[in-house]
Order: structure tokens, then C-alpha cells, then sequence
């Protein structure tokens, strides 16, 4: 019988034993050895599964011309169906418990709370990205980046385009990249990363200065900061990046007026004036869209640029708290791998400045690169980056 078997889990690691720890007892999950690592990997997935996955990857890619409704539906349900799969190597620990809770009550208050059936539908399928691309990173490891990157790479080269607008040229597919560049972070296959430079350059010809933000605290969990040469070459390349920056990208660095400060001020105004029920339950799921189709700006604009007021607005200070809580135990359960802390926090930060929440194709990518890096670190297989 194979003695490094063990079931996956978010517990925490026990704490002062000396020796090697002993395996749970659970489902077999382990069994080959990686030649790369000479660590123990996991079952990899049959080849008709990997190859069935990508079709339907790229099937939910093309869907996104045609609405995310659609598009989002076949990703979430393709991961459902892969996380059930996989349940049995579940270990219900004490993050993954609260963690169902917190889910569970935030999706009662949206269900039970105002809005139409439909907006209620999409909030919840949009909230549900991360948990489950972050139980389906633990659960089936990089057999994730088989099925989900060769889609994706391919949907990008096809579809980024450059498009002009009076700030400068900029590249579409902003947060796909971002979230490819995520993915790309916890891979180990030889030219990763050459594939990793050329998604950052993605990411900065785009001109969004979140994305930008959030692709460089992705970096900070891959950075071994210990180390001499690590500071050099970064201050070289900083360098480097900051003069081209102001020479070819300048809406990066460029102030301006996005109507964002008006917006959140005006929907202040109206979450204040609320009755208490409105403050406490919130207005709605879909109730920020249909204020903002009543402005002149709804065409330009389009939505609130700040999922954590709209998670406010529309359901609510209880709401906000378990929203608030959410966060805090998913950080808490991969807190032993930086890796996976950091892409999570960039995923937190988009959410100040931009609709995030409604990108389930980069919600999942990121999720799933947590997942895989959180696991692989309790493990004890931390992933290298040198």
C-alpha cells in the first residue's frame, strides 16, 4: 500500500513534532513522482478529461462575445463538476468550515434580500468564483493549468486587439491577462518564464494602472527578497520599466477625472438617506445597475468601478460584514504560502477600482493559482521560481 497517500485540505499544519508527519487517512490522492521536483505528485487527470476541459474552456471563451451570462454559467458549472469529482479528498477543517458558512449566509441574504430573480442568480454565480477555483486548485493541483491555459492562450492570441482612445493605444483583455499571468506563476514547465515576460508586457500595454498594481503584488509572492541579486537586478529592471513607462505608457501615470469619485459620492448619498432596512440589508442585488441606467453617463460608464461599495449598496452592513469575513478566512487558510496570499490580495485590490467581480474568467484563474500554490506549500512543495 502506498504510504504517501493523503487527502487534501486547508488545516492548519501541526506544530512541533519532530520527524516526518505522519499522512491522514483518507482518499488516495497521491502516486507518481514528479520527475521535475522528485516530490510526490498527483494522479494526473486521463487525457480525454484534459482534452474535454479545453473544449469547454474555449467554448466559455467564445462565449463572452456573445454576454458573460452565458459564458460565466459554462465556467462555473465545468468547475462544479470537477470539484465534485473530487470531493471524497476532502478534510473539513476548521477554514474550509467557516469558510462554507460565511458563503452560505452572504448567499441567503442575496436570495432572500431584494432585486429580481435574475440579477440575484448572477451575483451569486459571480461570488462563487473563488471558492470554488480556489477548492479546485487544492483539490486537482496543475492538472488545472492543462485544462484551463491552452484555452485561454489561444482565445488571447486570437482576440487582443489594440484600441485607440484619447488617453493613448491600449491592448484589450486587461484582467484575462492578469489572470493568465497568475496562472503562469504557479507553472514549472521549462519556458515559463518567457511566457510570463510577454503576459506582464500584455498587462502594461493595456494602461491599466489596477491591473498593473495587481500583476506586480502577484510578482512580490514569487520574489525570493533574501537574496543580493534579487534587489539589483530589480532595482535595474524598475528602472528600466519606469522610463518606458513614461515614455510609451503615460495614461499609467496620467491624473485625470474618471467620474468614479462622483458616482461613489452619489450612491453615498443615496445608501445614507436609505431607511434602516436598506442600510442593513441592502437595496438589491442589480439595484446599482438600474440607478446608474437612469444617468446620462449609464452608456460611458457602465457600472460602479468598486465591488466592496456595491457589495455594501446592495446587500447591505450585514452583508459587507460577511463580505469583510469572506476575505479574511480564505487569506487566513492559504496565509502559509506568500504566493498564495499575494494573488489573493491582487484580486482584493482590483475590487477597489474595478468590476471584478463580474470577471469570472479572472476571478477563476487567479483562485485556481492560489489553490495550487496553498496547497502545494502545506505540503512542503513550495513552488520554486529559480
Amino acid at each position: 500500500m502506498n504510504s504517501n497517500r493523503q487527502t487534501v485540505s486547508f488545516a492548519k499544519p501541526g506544530i512541533g513534532k519532530t520527524g516526518p508527519r505522519k499522512p491522514p487517512i483518507g482518499k488516495p490522492h497521491l502516486g507518481k513522482t514528479d520527475r521535475h521536483s522528485g516530490q510526490n505528485a498527483r494522479r494526473r487527470l486521463p487525457i480525454w478529461v484534459v482534452i474535454a476541459g479545453n473544449g469547454v474552456m474555449a467554448t466559455s471563451f467564445w462565449l463572452l462575445g456573445a454576454g458573460g451570462m452565458l459564458a460565466k454559467l459554462v465556467l462555473l458549472v465545468f468547475w462544479v463538476l470537477m470539484v465534485a469529482g473530487s470531493l471524497r479528498t476532502i478534510r473539513l477543517g476548521p477554514g474550509l468550515l467557516s469558510g462554507l458558512l460565511v458563503l452560505a449566509g452572504l448567499t441567503g441574504l442575496i436570495m432572500f434580500g431584494n432585486g429580481a430573480g435574475d440579477e440575484k442568480i448572477r451575483l451569486i454565480g459571480n461570488l462563487m468564483m473563488v471558492p470554488v477555483g480556489l477548492v479546485a486548485g487544492a483539490l486537482i493541483g496543475r492538472d488545472c493549468l492543462r485544462i484551463l491555459m491552452p484555452a485561454m492562450l489561444f482565445y488571447l492570441i486570437l482576440s487582443s486587439s489594440f484600441y485607440l482612445t484619447h488617453e493613448g493605444t491600449r491592448l484589450n483583455h486587461a484582467f484575462l491577462f492578469l489572470g493568465f499571468f497568475a496562472l503562469c506563476s504557479v507553472c514549472k514547465f521549462g519556458h515559463r518564464r518567457w511566457l510570463m515576460m510577454a503576459t506582464a508586457g500584455a498587462v502594461f500595454l493595456s494602461q491599466t494602472r489596477i491591473a498593473v498594481i495587481a500583476m506586480l503584488i502577484n510578482a512580490v509572492g514569487m520574489i525570493r527578497f533574501s537574496r543580493a541579486m534579487t534587489w539589483i537586478a530589480g532595482l535595474i529592471v524598475a528602472g528600466i520599466a519606469a522610463e518606458g513607462v513614461m515614455a510609451y505608457l503615460p495614461r499609467l501615470v496620467m491624473t485625470h477625472d474618471s467620474g468614479r469619485l462622483a458616482f461613489w459620492k452619489m450612491f453615498a448619498e443615496i445608501w445614507r438617506d436609505g431607511s434602516d432596512g436598506q442600510r442593513w440589508l441592502g437595496f438589491g442585488a442589480g439595484s446599482v445597475e438600474e440607478i446608474l441606467s437612469q444617468t446620462a453617463s449609464f452608456g460611458s460608464f457602465g457600472a460602479l468601478h468598486n465591488d466592496h461599495f456595491r457589495i455594501l449598496f446592495e446587500t447591505g452592513i450585514v452583508g459587507a460584514l460577511l463580505w469583510g469575513t469572506g476575505w479574511a478566512v480564505v487569506i487566513l487558510m492559504v496565509r502559509q504560502t506568500r504566493l498564495a496570499v499575494c494573488i489573493l490580495l491582487s484580486v482584493f485590490v482590483t475590487m477597489i477600482t474595478d468590476n471584478s467581480l463580474n470577471y469570472g474568467h479572472y476571478l477563476i484563474c487567479c483562485a485556481i493559482a492560489a489553490g495550487i500554490s496553498a496547497q502545494e506549500g502545506k505540503n512542503g512543495e513550495p513552488v520554486r521560481n529559480d
